[in-house]
């Protein structure tokens, strides 16, 4: 059976005290992670060495012997000079973590894996220097695309790492070990780590995460926690907040708001559609698109619960109407110009396509009677109007 992680660093040859405070660090900082994202490390090893020790291992991987710590994704290894709690930080939790739950990290990860198969195949049972394998690895196309990787990620990758040490230091109260550290950077790498620190100080520590690709899982709590750090007072005239879409790990968090002072946006991690309280009528009264889907598959963050229900009750109990009908051809219509106005901004374009597309389909659907409550279900109507598998909706006879 594997060891622990509490095994092996009971195994290291730190003493008693040394081992017991770095147990004490690593639980207090998977316990921040798992509180703050729903993830901590999972399968990053960690081995330490003792001063001897790191010199020999340091000559042996070719690193730099003054550096005090190494993570090496091809094992998912952090290694460690002695119990150095930047270290810790900055390779098992900082590359490590990135490497588990980033998909550039586990890009990386895959193809180290994959080019330490063909290296097996090629030097099977017998030795080898470091000269053959530095031959061979010139002519391996599995290398090239790893170093490729390396040389495009390298910046974030390291950033998102020291990110991490001073967010665990500011935790842990460590804050001078890491401004010793940072003030050794040069003026050009403080800038970039300061536009980092920066972002998250000015949105929150779950934004900071986010808006460096790491996983997503969301729970209305979690949402709830984005959604204060980055708007702040201005969600105190919100009527109610859902989020809906997807939920991938690695899609954006779509989040539906109703309230006085509407203000969308769009980041990587977060897109927030807000309407008013009276575009939010006429959107029910319409079974407008960009009301309907979030309204009726949203789920409930915060707000006024009954007004909430209420307005998902009138989507079910309102007849169709004959303008709820123009509303949604007209707006394909106006969806496909802007499409057309946008072609050169990918993300634009296909916003309006697909909006255009299910306005249509959503207007034929409710030409026949249909409510139907899903982007799903409204591509298959498209697709197919007469073999509908309705996942969610029902039918009504239009007026």
């Amino acid at each position: 059976m594997p060891q622990s992680l509490s095994e092996k660093i009971m195994e290291s040859k730190l003493n008693r005290g040394s081992v017991k405070e770095l147990k004490s660090t690593i639980d207090f900082c998977n316990d921040y992670h798992l509180n703050l994202l729903g993830y901590k490390p999972e399968q990053i090893g960690l081995r330490i060495f003792s001063d001897g020790e790191w010199g020999s291992f340091c000559e042996r991987i070719g690193l730099n012997s003054n550096s005090s710590g190494a993570y090496l994704p091809r094992n998912q290894t952090a290694f460690l000079d002695g119990n150095n709690h930047l270290s810790l930080f900055h390779e098992y939790f900082g590359h490590g973590l990135y490497c588990e739950q980033n998909l550039t990290g586990r890009k990386l990860i895959e193809l180290e894996k994959r080019l330490l198969e063909e290296e097996k195949r090629e030097f099977q049972n017998r030795e080898f220097t470091l000269e053959e394998l530095g031959e061979f690895r010139k002519q391996s196309e599995n290398f090239q695309n790893l170093d490729e990787h390396r040389r495009e990620n390298r910046i974030k990758y390291e950033l998102f790492a020291i990110w991490t040490e001073w967010l665990l230091s500011s935790e842990m109260g460590l804050k001078e070990k890491f401004e010793r550290r940072y003030y050794g950077f040069s003026s050009e790498d403080r800038q970039v780590i300061d536009r980092v620190i920066n972002f998250s100080e000015g949105n929150g520590e779950l934004a900071g995460f986010y808006n460096q690709g790491m996983a997503r899982r969301t729970t209305a709590k979690r949402v709830k926690r984005l959604l204060q750090d980055i708007y702040k007072d201005k969600l105190k005239d919100v009527r109610f907040a859902l989020f809906y879409g997807s939920r991938k790990e690695f899609s954006d968090i779509d989040v539906f708001i109703v309230g006085e002072n509407p203000q969308e946006s769009h980041s990587d991690f977060l897109d927030v559609k807000m309407q008013s309280p009276r575009d939010l009528k006429k959107g029910i009264k319409n079974f407008d698109v960009r009301t309907l889907i979030p309204l009726m598959n949203g789920q409930f963050i915060f707000g006024d619960r009954d007004y909430f229900e209420k307005s998902k009750q009138q989507i079910l109990s309102q007849p169709i109407s004959e303008e709820a009908v123009k509303h949604n051809l007209k707006w394909s219509f106006r969806m496909q110009r802007l499409k057309d106005e946008n072609l050169e901004d990918d993300f634009l374009r296909n916003k309006f396509e697909g909006y255009s597309q299910t306005y249509l389909a959503n207007g034929l659907a409710l030409k026949q009677g249909l409510k139907l409550f899903t982007k799903e279900d409204l591509i298959l109507y498209s697709q197919n109007e007469k073999n509908i598998e309705l996942k969610g909706g029902t039918e009504k006879n239009a007026n």
